[in-house]
């Protein structure tokens, strides 16, 4: 039984960090009130993503703001130099966030598939930072974050939604996510030595070093032997000696 709920807690371990690995986050705000519906989850794969995605933006909105941040974790959102973006989620009157979706997300494909279905214009803001102000009625617009520091990413986030606020005020919808896994290292260390042990310099001498059929074990079971085997022959003996009565005592008066 003891058996049994280790290896559950150490399958449910497994799971977990499987889970936190190859995932990235996904983000939706709006200043308008939304209905999360499916997606009001932890952990996604990208086939119920997008099919969450796809009742999410019911073509309602005049403005679908996609946005790529490539290498994004969730361990990214929790720390310092984040706050730009992390008070435009918080300060929207709908948002949404999955920390962990199975897998990247095709984001620019995801923003074409968006336009097709509302028949929106489809605005690549990489390729023309302008491109927006000249396009009329409903648009879905996909931007892709340069590689750089989080504070200038959040002031290209902060941009392009001022962009998009003055042309179509508080009627947009912004999806972010990452459509490249950031690959989180792993260090592997030996059963003997952990990451704070110096690196030994000289190489081990004695006995159990230089003979792998002798081991510190083996000396331990051998010491306790020559104490523990003589003192139980010793008692075995006695007990064996022990014999009964021959005869009955005699009656005495």
């Amino acid at each position: 039984m003891r058996a049994t709920v280790l290896l559950s807690l150490l399958l449910a371990s497994l799971y977990e960090v499987s889970a936190v690995e190859n995932t990235s986050p996904f983000l939706a705000w709006s200043p308008q009130e939304f209905s999360p519906r499916s997606l009001d989850t932890q952990v996604i794969s990208i086939q119920d993503l997008h099919e969450g995605v796809n009742d999410l933006a019911d073509c309602s909105h005049k403005a679908i703001l996609v946005i790529d941040e490539p290498e994004l974790h969730s361990d990214d959102l929790g720390r310092g130099g984040r706050n730009k973006l992390k008070n435009q989620v918080q300060g929207a009157e709908s948002s949404l966030q999955i920390p962990f979706v199975n897998g990247a997300v095709d984001l620019e494909a995801l923003a074409e598939r968006l336009s097709q279905k509302c028949h929106s214009t489809l605005v690549n803001a990489n390729v023309d930072s302008d491109a927006l102000s000249s396009v009329e009625g409903p648009s879905v617009i996909y931007k892709k974050l340069a590689v750089g520091s989080a504070n200038e990413k959040d002031e290209a986030v902060d941009e392009i939604i001022a962009q998009i606020h003055k042309k179509y005020k508080d009627d947009y919808l912004v999806l972010y996510s990452s459509s490249q896994i950031k690959e989180i290292p792993t260090h592997h260390f030996s059963a003997r030595q952990l990451p704070e042990d110096p690196v030994p310099t000289k190489k081990p001498s004695g006995i159990f070093h230089h003979y792998t059929f002798f081991s510190q074990g083996i000396f331990m079971g051998l010491l306790i032997a020559v104490i523990v085997v003589p003192i139980a022959m010793m008692g075995i003996f006695w007990n064996l000696s022990v014999q009964q009565p021959q005869r009955f005592e005699k009656k005495q008066n």
